[in-house]
């Protein structure tokens, strides 16, 4: 993973608080982000392979509430697998490849934001996968 991959894969988990590079953690085969004010909320960039990364992003507690798989293709890195920690449990839910791209299309804040994102485009959604897939994440009251 070059510098401008690992900056662009930064650049989408640093929403609010900025990462910064922990030179005690990082080696060549991870880079370890840190916030500056908080000794457990974690970005773990783990080379896997020529092509392939694993992102893990820990909560404030130090849990793991995020792990997410990217391709580096053409210096872009491209999201294939995302995981995100279900509230209230002790699991994750895995998402698969067509709702990746809806989320990262059309995610918005939390559940009911997206959900409504969703139902907004459904009218002109012609893909029978995309329509399905977007008509069954109504949100519960």
């Amino acid at each position: 993973m070059n510098k401008k991959q690992e900056q662009q894969i930064l650049d989408y988990y640093s929403i609010t608080d900025k990462y910064i590079r922990s030179k005690t953690h990082s080696n060549a085969h991870q880079s370890v982000f840190t916030k500056e004010s908080d000794n457990y909320q974690w970005l773990v960039l783990e080379q896997k392979s020529q092509c392939e990364v694993e992102v893990r992003q820990t909560d404030s507690h130090g849990t793991i509430t995020v792990r997410d798989n990217c391709e580096l293709t053409r210096n872009i890195p491209k999201c294939v697998g995302v995981e995100r920690l279900c509230e209230g449990t002790n699991f994750q839910i895995p998402f698969n490849a067509d709702e990746i791209n809806l989320i990262y299309q059309f995610g918005e804040q939390d559940k009911a934001e997206t959900c409504a994102s969703l139902s907004a485009i459904l009218p002109q959604v012609k893909d029978s996968n995309t329509k399905q897939i977007a008509s069954e994440r109504e949100p519960t009251a």
